[in-house]
């Protein structure tokens, strides 16, 4: 009753959805991030949703830790995006990887979930992530 009557703020909301999911990546624990994702996700406007397996490995393996640097969302409607350079570190092929990716985009939507797989609810999920290609080109050199 009391959250119908003071419900929780979106901005804060979606803030905490992202700090609870970068902490789970770098302690390399896929649950904590695979939550937080949406089940339609996608990566530079190309469908990633239904690889959560290979999601899953890579954060269990590369234990990526990020730092966005600016984490306040433009919230519209059910919709709210963060636009922020991105620090990145992780290991990846056995070599660790320090890169700052600049003006990466974050979308955040409103998606249909469940409070302990009985009753409906609404969560805020990751569903795009858009990455400049100059950021993604630098990271794999």
């Amino acid at each position: 009753m009391i959250s119908v009557l003071n419900p929780p703020d979106d901005r804060k909301l979606i803030q905490e959805a992202l700090a609870e999911s970068i902490k789970a990546s770098k302690e390399g624990r896929p649950g904590g991030v695979m939550d937080k994702l949406s089940a339609n996700i996608k990566y530079n406007n190309q469908d990633v949703g239904g690889n959560d397996r290979d999601i899953a490995r890579f954060i269990r393996d590369s234990k990526p830790d990020i730092v966005v640097e600016s984490m306040e969302p433009d919230v519209k409607g059910d919709q709210a995006t963060i636009v922020s350079p991105v620090n990145l570190t992780m290991s990846m092929l056995g070599q660790s990887i320090n890169r700052r990716l600049n003006e990466v985009t974050l979308v955040f939507r409103k998606e249909a979930d469940r409070d302990f797989l009985i009753f409906p609810t609404t969560r805020w999920k990751l569903a795009e992530v858009r990455v400049p290609d100059a950021s993604v080109a630098g990271l794999v050199q």
